[in-house]
């Protein structure tokens, strides 16, 4: 008997620096993501910070969009 992997597309990778999944803001955003009938997600642990694989290329720019807010945001906040 033969398995088969299952090959799924990959629109991109992002990592967020300085970030866990255990972080309270991510989970936010997964739990946005999940409500928005995104696509399908792979996180894991990236040298940095979390890793996130997106299906969906719009999935990956709403993410990279919402990361740069939220480190704008971070970045006047410390300042």
């Amino acid at each position: 008997m033969v398995k088969r992997r299952k090959q799924e597309e990959i629109a991109g990778i992002l990592e967020f620096a300085g970030r866990t999944s255990e972080d309270p803001e991510f989970k936010d955003w997964m739990a946005d993501h999940k409500s928005r009938n995104g696509g399908k997600l792979r996180v894991s642990k990236g040298a940095t910070g979390v890793r996130v694989m997106f299906s969906k290329e719009a999935d990956m720019e709403f993410w990279q969009d919402r990361s740069n807010l939220a480190n704008g945001a971070r970045k006047a906040g410390a300042a």
